[in-house]
């Protein structure tokens, strides 16, 4: 239960062997590849760098994958846009589909997906181009829709010699003096076809006198008319039917092409395989580029596991036929390069994402996820407390666990909520709190409606025990590194102080025992003067070292604030408690006749569900808060660098290794 110890290695091959190698790597999966770094920040050569070494770059291959995957992804896509298996309950269960390093790679082997893909690729391109063209037949069936009423030819309009023809569009508003101007004109012929929300659409065919011409554009200019250029052959109801039957016919095709396209429903999980096995592939050629070579050797670094070192030579031995260096070296402690790779038990494994979220330790630090683990299960169950949201939430879990297929990822998630339905309901015991209601007789320890007082004292109490293992730890890690006096000074003198501070207090305020408040004083009073005088000791000066000191000791209203902190455990358990009463109060008020009875199941089911949505999240965000803040503030700075196992996260596929 701590960080993996780390050991760098340096390993050396024949360059034609460089695939062959990291393909078994990266099976082995377990390693973490080091950039080789031939040029300093500034671009000049790095001093250490040997002559006729170079990076190694492989473009060509780089972008050749890319396209591989542009094309699956492609057809991966068109397959779920119209795969009516996607819906069915038993393909959810059934999850994704599970598959070793090795049959992965022979899926990609015998499994024709070249083939399958192109097809794909070119059906769906066809089909794009008629969804394509059907958007553009439909804009301009609404376009002529806008001339329904023309009952001649446009062109043969433009065609006439004597006379000037003109379709066009003026605003509404201008409509009284655009018919007022052009009434006045002799030679001038008009005829309103449609009026829209915004524009009046006309036919204008006027005399080629020039005279009327320059009175007609003067009319237009003054009435914003805008002449449209109607460029069809056929009288605008006529062209329409024929655009509606173009539309029907290439609908056909679309359909045709969709029903093509579900022929390829069962080739989906095998595209998805050879995609995840492609990305893989990818991944060993982005990780080349971290690689170095000669004309005939290629250099390799990285980290791995301490405790893989013997399989990891085996596997370099096997794969390099005997014909390689390696150099294994153990990880400097204080190296802040090494990648940190965690190791725990069954139940602290699943909090791990915890302390990702805020930050992994470094590689000289210790692993904060067991010290966390009892405490976050604790305060979750307290935040959420009630016998039945967390009998829902153990037995949801169990059965995704049992029935459904899940990643290792997703398995450790449902995880993570399985272990902490156990501390709702115990939580939920205490509290006599089954969906809000209490069951008469049943034994609880405290009832939160009328014992709250002793709820937020319980949960200061808690909070003090928190806050005070996390100094106790610190201790440890400085004892550890060989700085005893600093855990006195930076420890213990804190937990005289506050301490002494909290007997004290209720010694003298309860008029307990005045020998034990006296003593708590003088022990207040000693840790006080100890962090005052020790507080700002890095400080040069003696005016310094006093004003860090008492600027130290200004922090024990941190500890104040943090405490109170605590007082989220009894608020968000009675905040959810009071919700789950409320409603079944509401229940039982709208169950007097046969209509209120239907709606009773519907609130009850409806609103406890929503409730503990509220409650989970509730939990889960504050307690995550008390753990970052509260907790990981006394002792956890992090900052390390996560191991990357030398493997894609899959996306469609669960790879065991």
């Amino acid at each position: 239960m701590a960080i993996v110890k780390m050991s760098k290695f340096e390993l050396v091959v024949f360059a034609e062997q460089r695939a062959k190698i990291l393909k078994a790597l990266q099976k082995f999966k377990e390693v973490n590849f080091v950039d080789i770094k031939l040029h300093d920040e500034n671009g000049e050569i790095d001093k250490d760098a040997v002559e006729g070494v170079t990076k190694y770059v492989n473009n060509e291959e780089l972008t050749h994958i890319d396209e591989r995957l542009y094309q699956l992804n492609n057809a991966i896509s068109l397959i779920k846009k119209y795969d009516e298996r996607k819906t069915r309950l038993r393909d959810i269960i059934h999850g994704n589909e599970n598959y070793t390093f090795d049959t992965l790679s022979k899926k990609a082997l015998d499994y024709d997906w070249k083939k399958v893909s192109s097809e794909l690729n070119s059906i769906g391109v066809q089909y794009s181009q008629i969804k394509s063209e059907i958007s553009k037949k439909y804009a301009h069936y609404d376009e002529i829709e806008l001339w329904e009423r023309l009952d001649v030819n446009p062109k043969e309009l433009k065609s006439l010699k004597k006379v000037n023809t003109f379709l066009g569009t003026i605003p509404i508003k201008l409509k009284g003096n655009f018919i007022e101007g052009i009434s006045e004109l002799d030679k001038t012929y008009y005829e309103e076809l449609r009026i829209s929300k915004d524009e009046v659409y006309y036919l204008v065919i006027s005399s080629n006198d020039e005279n009327e011409k320059e009175k007609l554009s003067e009319i237009f200019r003054n009435n914003s008319f805008s002449v449209e250029n109607l460029d069809i052959d056929e009288v605008p109801r006529e062209y329409k039917v024929k655009l509606q039957k173009e539309i029907e016919e290439l609908k056909k095709q679309k359909r045709k092409l969709k029903s093509q396209i579900k022929t390829y429903s069962e080739d989906l999980n095998d595209l998805q395989a050879v995609y995840e096995y492609l990305q893989n592939k990818k991944m060993r050629i982005v990780e080349s580029e971290k690689l170095a070579q000669t004309e005939n050797t290629v250099l390799i670094k990285g980290w791995i596991p301490e405790e893989k070192i013997e399989e990891f030579e085996k596997i370099v031995k096997s794969e390099a036929d005997n014909n390689y260096y390696l150099k294994v070296t153990e990880a400097d402690k204080n190296d802040e390069t090494v990648p940190i790779k965690l190791k725990n038990g069954k139940v602290a494994t699943v909090f791990e994402n915890l302390t990702g979220m805020y930050a992994y330790p470094r590689y000289n630090e210790i692993d904060p996820t067991p010290l966390f683990t009892p405490f976050y299960i604790l305060f979750f169950g307290m935040m959420g407390a009630d016998v039945g949201y967390g009998l829902v939430l153990l037995l949801a879990t169990i059965f995704v666990l049992k029935v459904v297929n899940l990643s290792s990822q997703m398995r450790k998630s449902v995880k993570f909520f399985f272990y902490l339905s156990f501390s709702v309901i115990f939580w939920g015991l205490l509290y006599g709190s089954y969906f809000g209601a209490t069951i008469p007789g049943m034994w609880r320890l405290v009832d939160p409606a009328s014992q709250y007082n002793d709820l937020l004292i319980g949960s200061i109490v808690f909070g003090v025990v928190h806050i005070f293992v996390g100094l106790a730890i610190k201790a440890y890690m400085l004892i550890r590194d060989g700085k005893s006096l600093e855990a006195v000074y930076d420890v213990l003198f804190w937990y005289m102080a506050l301490i002494g501070g909290m007997l004290f207090l209720i010694f003298k305020l309860m008029n307990l025992s005045a020998v034990v408040a006296n003593v708590s004083m003088w022990v207040m009073i000693a840790g006080m003067a100890g962090i005052v005088l020790t507080g700002g000791r890095e400080a040069k000066g003696v005016g310094a070292k006093l004003g860090g000191g008492l600027y130290s000791l200004y922090g024990i209203s941190s500890y104040v604030g943090d405490f109170v902190s605590y007082s989220r455990l009894m608020a968000l358990g009675l905040s959810g408690g009071f919700i789950a009463s409320a409603i079944n109060m509401i229940a039982g008020m709208i169950g007097g006749n046969w209509f209120g009875m239907i709606f009773i199941p519907v609130i009850l089911i409806a609103g406890h569900l929503f409730n503990m949505f509220l409650s989970f999240l509730g939990a889960y965000v504050h307690t995550s808060r008390l753990m970052y803040v509260e907790y990981f503030g006394k002792f956890y700075e992090g900052g390390g660098k996560p191991f990357k196992d030398f493997r894609t996260e899959n996306k469609y596929i669960n790879l065991d290794d």
